[in-house]
């Protein structure tokens, strides 16, 4: 019994110790538009800010200062704390809908109207930079609310843990264990703390520069602040209740296309890019990839949208409406010009196609990441090849300017085809679950592209998602925009260590009750 007690408040203590920290930083980030509520004289939602950061700190400084000399975190240990993460994140995020949704003068003609539950999907939706929103028209939001929403998606595109590391990280090797239990991966530099100090350096530079290019282009200084930063962090909130198609404008959106581009771009390509390695924008295999689906994907919708002249009103339009929509779900940030509800089944499915991929690994994106499928396809070819080429014939396995040995191959192949068949396994319970629930009122492609949309972390809407969705729904797009964030394994791993403490507990077993031995 020594030992059950031992493990249980070791492991614990671990995940209550990162989770803790987070929200001390969440805490923080929170209070950042209280400056924005001064400026737009917007005072009445002041405390809903400040009861956000209070409940942030209560619950962070709760769970850390017991566990604050806690030892390393293991793999394990930052998978399941990233999946936590991602659930307590969202819940103090929530705080400040609540109370400004009360707070609004009567006579004003700014309006909020969420629920707990909006709260909290509006928060899932903003922290994962999914974009799908229970706002009935964003123009009416208090200003503060517009940037709190960009600034959930323009922290979470790149992490809320990398954050914490960049900011409250601790000497050891637990800090790479978090960064993996985030779905990331590559390192910039040898330490991941100067890693991840190095990634938040690149984004802000960007995203400085965008706000600029979109100022300069014309759109209002406001608006490019909140577009450039939920751009490049492929989030796809907007200010304007008909997103990028309110303005009508194709400069705008062809300034927004590469901000989309670059957010769906590894930050090891960036950091390069940074070091004047120019070559590596080209010679990197998921841009190559990543570029080719556009040109593909962009032909194609434009041959299906040029079709249907009430939508396209030409060829040029139709292209210029193409090339928006597919960008922006192929590098999951959601943002759009046009209603692609009145599209064809086949333009939506082409673009669910894209939702589903994603753009590269390494980058803010959803999805199931480009390098993935590339490994997936490369392996049935390298498959093929082998079984009709001549027996003792040697096959390079090169992915890009790589060459991979066997066992790196098949491991590497058996990771990426495991995590996409899980990705889609969740995508059809999603689809079931919707279908059922909303019945005959929308298309089997409308409900397609809604939880492609939501598991992919994009927001392309066709209507779905609405206020009046039923609680049942919301919560299945919840599910599906958190573990899509987290690319499965975490999540599987949560539940793997719920269900295994549960069956402990039940057995009386006195070994590692959360399965993290």
């Amino acid at each position: 019994m020594a030992s059950y007690l031992l493990v249980q408040r070791r492991d614990l203590g671990v995940l209550c110790n990162i989770v803790g920290r987070l929200l001390i930083l969440v805490g923080i980030v929170i209070m950042i538009p209280l400056p924005v509520c001064a400026v737009f004289d917007e005072f009445f939602a002041i405390p809903g800010f400040l009861v956000g950061a209070l409940f942030s700190f209560s619950l962070g400084f709760a769970l850390y200062l017991p566990f604050k000399d806690s030892s390393e975190a293991r793999n394990k240990h930052g998978m399941i704390a990233a999946a936590l993460c991602w659930i307590v994140t969202p819940m103090v995020g929530m705080v400040p809908f609540v109370m400004v949704t009360e707070s609004i003068p009567a006579d004003s003609n700014l309006t909020l109207n969420f629920t707990m539950l909006d709260s909290y999907f509006e928060a899932m939706s903003g922290w994962t930079g999914t974009g799908l929103t229970m706002v009935d028209n964003e123009e009416l939001l208090p200003a503060s609310i517009q940037f709190w929403r960009s600034l959930m998606q323009w922290v979470g595109g790149v992490g809320v843990i990398v954050l914490m590391l960049a900011i409250l990280a601790r000497p050891g090797t637990g800090a790479f264990s978090l960064y993996m239990g985030e779905a990331r991966a590559d390192r910039l530099m040898p330490r991941i703390v100067d890693t991840v100090r190095q990634m938040w350096k690149i984004f802000l530079i960007y995203t400085i520069a965008g706000i600029l290019l979109l100022t300069l282009l014309g759109m209002p200084v406001w608006d490019s602040i909140n577009h450039a930063m939920t751009a490049l962090a492929t989030g796809g909130f907007s200010v304007r209740d008909n997103s990028i198609g309110s303005y009508d404008n194709p400069v705008f959106e062809m300034a927004l296309i590469p901000l989309m581009l670059i957010g769906a771009i590894s930050f090891v390509v960036h950091y390069n890019l940074f070091k004047k390695r120019f070559r590596e924008l080209i010679d990197d295999v998921q841009n190559k990839v990543l570029f080719a689906l556009c040109i593909i994907g962009t032909i194609l919708l434009t041959i299906e949208v040029s079709m249907r002249a009430p939508i396209s009103n030409g060829i040029l339009n139709a292209l210029r409406l193409s090339s928006f929509q597919f960008v922006s779900a192929i590098t999951c940030t959601g943002l759009q010009s046009t209603d692609v509800a009145i599209w064809s089944p086949s333009a939506k499915l082409v673009i669910s196609l894209a939702m589903i991929a994603g753009g590269a690994a390494g980058s803010t994106v959803g999805g199931i990441k480009l390098v993935r499928l590339i490994l997936i396809t490369k392996g049935a070819n390298w498959k093929f090849l082998q079984t009709f080429m001549p027996s003792g014939m040697y096959i390079p396995k090169k992915l890009g300017r790589a060459m991979l040995k066997e066992e790196e191959m098949s491991e590497d192949i058996l990771e990426a085809a495991t995590l996409s068949f899980m990705y889609l396994i969740l995508l059809v319970i999603g689809l079931l679950v919707m279908m059922h629930i909303i019945g005959p009122t929308y298309s089997a492609e409308d409900v397609i592209f809604e939880v492609c949309s939501a598991q992919g972390n994009v927001g392309m809407s066709v209507g779905i998602t609405l206020p009046t969705l039923s609680p049942s729904a919301k919560w299945m797009l919840i599910i599906n925009m958190w573990a899509g964030r987290l690319e499965i394994f975490p999540v599987l791993m949560l539940l793997q260590s719920i269900f295994f403490y549960i069956g402990r507990r039940g057995k009386g077993a006195k070994k590692d009750v959360l399965g993290l031995g």
